[in-house]
């Protein structure tokens, strides 16, 4: 068996084990999260089983890792990025907003999917983490640049969502609680046809009430296909042409919906916040989707995040790289792709293993 396809086996064994859990239920099939978290741990069978998922998730990552300054750039720089958030251009002018018509309640309590994602939490102290991959666009850096001073606002552990006939209700769990204020934004990709790139891109300022709003939440689409560049979900050479999700389709009620999305803080949990966007903003043949936190860049129009770094100018969070810390990609958390809907193939870029 060729090198790379070990690799690729290796990750895929290590991920199923201990990295990211993904379940789904549809119709009858309902899911139960505390039987699938028992079912989880009990999948790790010892605490010596997960820490040599560790073990070989460090050494797998390790060498994935191309060192070369010349990989995603012909010069080996990195984008030159601006100091302050870039906004997408070309935008049309949307309808100002009208009188809410319908407001999201309260979620069922029956989940229809979820996923899981890496604690950093527990190596915070230490500045490093796992769990990261930055050549397949799925990070694990809620820390800050060099200093790796660790933010658990912004480290993602767990997303339900729960489907009904009108809304798409998505619970974000974070590590550690919800700041009474910050300049985080939170987020979920939306990818209708399994392709790898996102149509939608759905993301809030950070909530400050348990009630629902439109306030702060905004909406992009990527009218020219260019998001995720060359490769969806890898890591291309750089291209600073591309525009990512450049369209702003909804922005605090202004759009052809005002009730398109909402958000507030979780009344039940302190770590958490929901989303709720409306079920035909996906139509029916179902989705995938990732959930994202991002304090660093905030950048719409750079996705995906991978093609806009080398791997020396990204850094890395593994304590044992060479390309440790972190550096110009940072304060940023991301799933990988769950689905809802459909059957998978298998082959959907940056699907959960």
């Amino acid at each position: 068996m060729h090198k790379t396809s070990l690799l690729w086996v290796s990750l895929a064994l290590v991920l199923v084990v201990f990295i990211t859990a993904c379940g789904s239920a549809v119709g009858d099939n309902v899911v139960n999260l505390d039987d699938a978290v028992q079912a989880g741990v009990a999948a790790t069978l010892t605490k010596e089983a997960w820490l040599a998922g560790v073990e070989s998730a460090r050494k797998t990552s390790i060498a994935g890792e191309n060192l070369s300054q010349d990989d995603g750039g012909e010069d080996g720089t990195s984008l030159i990025l601006p100091t302050s958030t870039p906004q997408p251009t070309g935008t049309p002018t949307l309808k100002p907003a009208a009188e809410h018509v319908q407001i999201p309640g309260k979620p069922k309590e029956r989940i229809d999917t979820f996923l899981t994602d890496f604690n950093s939490k527990d190596y915070a102290a230490d500045g490093f983490t796992y769990g990261d991959n930055f050549k397949g666009n799925i990070f694990e850096r809620p820390f800050t640049a060099q200093e790796m001073n660790y933010r658990g606002a912004i480290d993602i552990i767990r997303v339900n969502l729960k489907i009904s006939e009108t809304w798409v209700y998505v619970s974000i769990f974070l590590a550690e609680d919800l700041p009474e204020n910050g300049e985080m934004k939170y987020g979920m990709e939306l990818d209708l046809d399994e392709n790898g790139r996102g149509d939608y891109l759905i993301q809030s300022d950070l909530p400050l009430s348990e009630k629902w709003s439109v306030d702060g939440v905004q909406v992009y689409t990527d009218s020219d296909g260019d998001v995720g560049g060359k490769s969806p979900m890898l890591m291309d050479a750089l291209d600073p042409e591309l525009n990512g999700y450049e369209v702003l389709v909804f922005d605090s009620g202004d759009g052809d919906d005002p009730d398109l999305v909402w958000v507030r803080r979780n009344p039940d949990q302190t770590n958490s916040l929901q989303f709720a966007f409306k079920y035909n903003l996906t139509g029916p043949t179902g989705f995938m989707w990732s959930v994202w936190a991002d304090e660093g860049l905030r950048a719409p129009n750079y996705f995906d995040y991978s093609d806009r770094f080398t791997n020396e100018s990204a850094g890395s969070p593994y304590p044992e790289s060479p390309l440790y810390p972190i550096k110009g990609l940072a304060l940023v958390d991301s799933t990988c792709r769950s689905y809802y809907g459909f059957t998978p193939s298998g082959k959907e870029p940056g699907l959960c293993p």
